[in-house]
């Protein structure tokens, strides 16, 4: 599997600087490198870069990428070859370079594209002046807005489109450009590779995205599923902290049951540093042989429950030695009894493939990846940054707290889940689901809405919007939009002190924003009350109906304890009482756990399982029989 990068090299940039990246809020930097530098070293800065709007970049790579395939396919080297994982953007991952500190793209190539997709969309300056409500507006005058307009909400964290259609038009162009870029060059290996080839690229990150999705992150989620072009989606699991610690879940990054049932195949990228050299990049970095184990156990099965595979990417080779007498450079799993346990490990996950892939989940959480062209975001401060450092909240912790918060949190509570893109409930099959969550939903088009009514408010289920989950419908943005939706009467609310306490069933949660924040708040009967904001004012409310039961949370739940007692109140199925990190899936249960101790878990099936669990420690087991697989 070659992973090839599309980018020209630097004197292609230097001789071509309107078909580059232009920032916001500060001029590009050619780079001067020296010794055995790595090009994309510098992506996470303000490099002078090909722009995804740049036609002529394309033409070149499109060019170079046909000439290597056809070349390369027809050598004995070639016949080895089982897929091309195009790369490009920062670090190879098709994000908008520098995306996390500054604010891409702005040049002179961005600016030509985003002209003639505007006048696709909106056709004459008179169609451009209706949608962005500005008589004066004019296509052949757009330019691409600033780091103040793109930091600016109108309604809490919403832009309003009646006052920044702009921006949101701006970043929907963004991101389809990129995608179109990249379903364009997959579509070439296709044509080229003289046999069938698997392409690849990184590609459908939504979580551990630092809260800049908009910025650099892959929106047109839905627009690569659709295509023919691309077969496999990839990303390193989530660099949040409590993923990757001991007794976190070790998942990845992408909506991985999207991707499932677009028929595409999903591939984490294993990165996790071992006890023999440390991590380049955290020097604080510590573990254990027996550690190891456990985290090679959960991060590697990890996606396998999830429908997906993983290739293992060996930063150690540039961490250093272990023995600098008795070994050179050494790889981060070169030890005997590391790759005994990755033997163990491989052979049980290719053990599924005469299985047909089953996950038994009756929760649902729903995500709309180009929720965020609406929510506002700010750039993290180089000030005191170095690689592996986790951002501040930022201006929009709602998404965040719906999106990696939940996600953590649903790990650790026990429920079997899935997750599926806003535009799917049309059509998906929900019959098994009993608790659907809302995570990062703030728009919600009139046909969403009927959906939601029709198809997913039915059959006695529990349905949750969390945030400002239905607050815009694509046309304005008002509170009067989400009482629509779940019949809570909705408002906003000013902050100087924004905590919120939770209590549900006997779990409880104390949610503490940033000060000030505008936020949800809501009318409910006393009985109906789930949480209060510190000011009195009502956080959390639900409203049963024949049809189904709603739920409103100004900020979204991230307790397992609280949402566990959610899922019992929809009937869901509980694995693990416990707030170890607990999977299930391709008749594969598995429990990692920082502290261990007994527990009784829960089969799909009925059956309960008394196990011991040692502490800092995965343990895997048949979810059909309760057999300990590994132990």
């Amino acid at each position: 599997m070659i992973r090839l990068h599309v980018n020209p090299p630097a004197a292609w940039c230097e001789a071509h600087p309107d078909e580059c990246v232009g920032y916001a809020d500060i001029a590009a930097q050619p780079d001067r490198l020296w010794g055995l530098q790595r090009p994309v070293g510098t992506d996470g800065g303000n490099p002078l870069r090909a722009s995804f709007a740049s036609v002529r970049w394309l033409t070149w790579a499109r060019g170079h990428l046909a000439t290597f395939c056809r070349e390369l396919g027809e050598t004995p080297e070639g016949g080895a070859v089982f897929a091309l994982q195009l790369a490009n953007g920062l670090y190879g991952e098709w994000h908008q370079f520098g995306f996390l500190h500054h604010d891409p793209d702005t040049g002179v190539a961005a600016t030509r594209s985003f002209r003639a997709w505007l006048r696709a969309r909106y056709h004459d300056d008179a169609g451009l002046a209706r949608a962005w409500h500005r008589p004066a507006a004019k296509l052949d005058a757009v330019v691409a807005p600033g780091s103040a307009e793109r930091e600016r909400a109108n309604l809490g964290v919403l832009r309003d489109p009646r006052e920044q259609q702009d921006i949101i038009d701006y970043f929907r162009w963004l991101h389809e450009t990129m995608a179109d870029a990249l379903l364009a060059l997959a579509g070439d290996v296709k044509r080229y590779w003289p046999r069938p080839i698997v392409t690849a690229a990184f590609q459908g990150y939504f979580y551990g995205q630092f809260g800049r999705n908009a910025a650099g992150s892959h929106l047109a989620h839905d627009r690569v599923l659709a295509s023919p072009h691309l077969d496999c989606l990839c990303s390193p699991a989530s660099y949040t902290a409590g993923v990757r610690a001991m007794g976190g879940s070790g998942h990845g990054r992408g909506i991985m049951g999207a991707v499932r049932r677009a028929g595409k195949l999903w591939l984490d990228e294993n990165d996790h540093g071992t006890f023999l050299v440390g991590c380049p990049w955290d020097r604080e970095f510590h573990s254990t042989l027996e550690d190891d184990i456990a985290y090679i156990r959960r991060n590697a099965l990890q996606p396998v429950l999830r429908g997906g595979g993983q290739w293992w990417y060996d930063f150690g080779i540039v961490a250093g030695t272990p023995a600098f007498v008795s070994h050179g450079n050494v790889g981060w799993w070169d030890h005997p009894r590391l790759a005994e346990e990755i033997r163990a490990v491989h052979a049980l996950a290719q053990s599924r493939h005469d299985q047909a892939y089953r996950r038994p989940a009756d929760t649902l959480v729903v995500h709309d990846p180009w929720s965020f062209c609406h929510t506002v975001a700010r750039r993290w401060s180089l000030e005191g940054f170095k690689f592996g450092d986790q951002p501040p909240p930022g201006p929009n912790p709602f998404s965040g707290k719906g999106m990696d918060g939940l996600l953590e949190g649903l790990f650790h509570s026990g429920l079997i889940f899935d997750e599926a893109l806003i535009g799917e409930l049309a059509t998906i099959d929900l019959a098994a689901y009993r608790l659907i969550i809302f995570g990062s939903t703030p728009i919600l088009s009139p046909e969403a809405r009927r959906t939601l009514a029709q198809r997913v408010a039915q059959s006695g289920r529990h349905v949750v919007l969390t945030g400002f989950a239905g607050w815009g419908d694509g046309a304005r943005v008002a509170p009067e939009l989400a009482t629509e939706v779940s019949g809570i009467d909705t408002r906003l609310t000013d902050l100087p002190d924004p905590r919120s306490q939770l209590a549900l069933d006997g779990a409880t949660e104390d949610q503490q924003l940033e000060p000030p924040k505008q936020a949800p708040a809501y009318l409910a009967p006393e009985a109906q009350v789930v949480g209060r904001w510190k000011n009195g004012t009502i956080s959390a409310a639900f409203r049963p109906t024949a049809a189904a039961t709603w739920w409103n949370f100004a900020v979204c739940p991230v307790n397992p304890d609280l949402l566990r007692a959610l899922g019992r109140r929809a009937g869901c199925h509980i694995l693990n009482d416990h707030n170890d990190a607990t999977s299930l899936g391709d008749g594969l249960l598995m429990v990692h756990t920082l502290r261990g101790g007994a527990r009784r878990l829960r089969l799909p099936g009925g059956a309960e399982i008394a196990i011991n669990l040692a502490p800092r420690s995965t343990t895997v087991l048949d979810a059909r029989t309760g057999a300990i697989l590994l132990a």
